[in-house]
C-alpha cells in the first residue's frame, strides 16, 4: 500500500477510488477520450471568433482575419498581415494586449487539441494493429 504526502492533506491512500489515477497498476482503469470532432469544432470556432475580432479591430475582411488567426496560432507566421498597423481606436496598447492574450490562449488551445487528436489517432492505429496481429495484446510500447 502506497501513501503520498501532500502539504495540505494528511496521508492519502492510493487504493482510494477517487485517486485511482495515481495507481501504477493497470487494473480496471477506464480510458476517457475526447472526441476528435469536438477538438476540431473548438479550434474552428476559436479561429472564427478571432477572425470576427480582427475584422472589427484591424478593418480586414473575414478571410484575411481567419488566415491571420490560423497562420499565427499554428506558429507558421508568414508576417504578411501584422496587427496594430491599422488600428482605428486611440487605445493601441489595449488592442495589442488583447491580441496577445487571444494568441497566447489560442496557442495553448491548439497544442492541447493537437495532442488529444494525436492520442486518439495513436489509440485507433494501435487497436487496428492488434486486430490485424501486428502488435500483441500485452505489448504497450
Amino acid at each position: 500500500m502506497l501513501f503520498f504526502r501532500f502539504p495540505w492533506k494528511k496521508d492519502v491512500d492510493v487504493e482510494d477510488e477517487s485517486l485511482s489515477y495515481l495507481s501504477t497498476e493497470q487494473g480496471d482503469e477506464e480510458e476517457v477520450s475526447v472526441p476528435m470532432w469536438l477538438c476540431f469544432a473548438l479550434v474552428i470556432s476559436y479561429i472564427c471568433g478571432g477572425a470576427v475580432l480582427f475584422t472589427f479591430w484591424e478593418q480586414w475582411n473575414f478571410l484575411d482575419s481567419s488566415y491571420f488567426c490560423f497562420v499565427t496560432l499554428t506558429t507558421i507566421g508568414f508576417g504578411d498581415l501584422v496587427p496594430g498597423t491599422a488600428v482605428i481606436s486611440d487605445d493601441n496598447q489595449l488592442t495589442l494586449g488583447l491580441c496577445s492574450l487571444y494568441l497566447l490562449f489560442g496557442m495553448a488551445l491548439l497544442a492541447m487539441s493537437f495532442n488529444l487528436v494525436q492520442e486518439e489517432v495513436t489509440r485507433s492505429i494501435r487497436c487496428v494493429a492488434k486486430r490485424i496481429g501486428i502488435v500483441s495484446d500485452d505489448e504497450d510500447d
